[in-house]
């Protein structure tokens, strides 16, 4: 005895094109819902930035305000010399230049967090003065595969991209103070920040 599916092939391809409008139509709203939400590259940047400008904003507070270097201008004086006047070191185009050496390095000691009441993504220092960040516990840890190494990533990225501009930034801002500095430099000065709504 032999035993036959019953023929209903008809039915099979209608529920077949049923099922790919369903999945098309769902493939539109979820690609609508993503366009809408900055891509996790964007936002990671972004919280790259402000820590960027942290790390800036220390090195300037860890040199002697009273420290100045001569620097020249192009003018050359009526008796052939040229015109040095003496200015600030920190926060100076030379500071700046000389700190963004080595300032991505710096990343290493960072890690991706979300802020518990914000909600917002932040790239934290992992350890503040030899000690854990008493912030801590502030944050929740955000789990990612390539253990941070986009936060170096990202960092030379923007310095490649803004080098002449954190120059003469910090030049103007320096004595700013570091909310501050983030938002005009993270935001006005660069756009990194800007429509970022710190979601993944």
């Amino acid at each position: 005895m032999v035993w036959e599916a019953p023929h209903n092939g008809n039915k099979k391809m209608g529920f077949s094109r049923e099922v790919v409008q369903v999945v098309i139509i769902a493939a539109a709203v979820v690609s609508c819902v993503s366009a809408s939400k900055p891509p996790k590259s964007k936002v990671l940047k972004c919280a790259v930035c402000r820590s960027v400008v942290s790390e800036l904003h220390d090195a300037i507070l860890e040199v002697d305000p009273r420290k100045t270097i001569d620097v020249g201008s192009y003018r050359i004086e009526a008796d052939g010399k040229q015109k040095v006047s003496a200015v600030k070191y920190a926060g100076s185009e030379m500071h700046m230049m000389e700190v963004m050496e080595t300032v991505c390095k710096s990343m290493k000691d960072y890690a991706q967090a979300r802020h518990k009441e914000t909600g917002r993504l932040e790239a934290i220092k992992l350890v503040v003065g030899g000690s854990m960040n008493p912030r801590m516990g502030e944050y929740e840890m955000v789990q990612d595969p390539d253990l941070n190494k986009g936060l170096e990533f990202h960092c030379e990225a923007i310095l490649e991209e803004f080098e002449d501009e954190i120059g003469s930034f910090f030049k103007s801002n320096g004595d700013s103070k570091l909310f501050d500095l983030q938002e005009q430099f993270c935001n006005e000065v660069t756009s990194l920040c800007s429509g970022v709504k710190d979601e993944l």
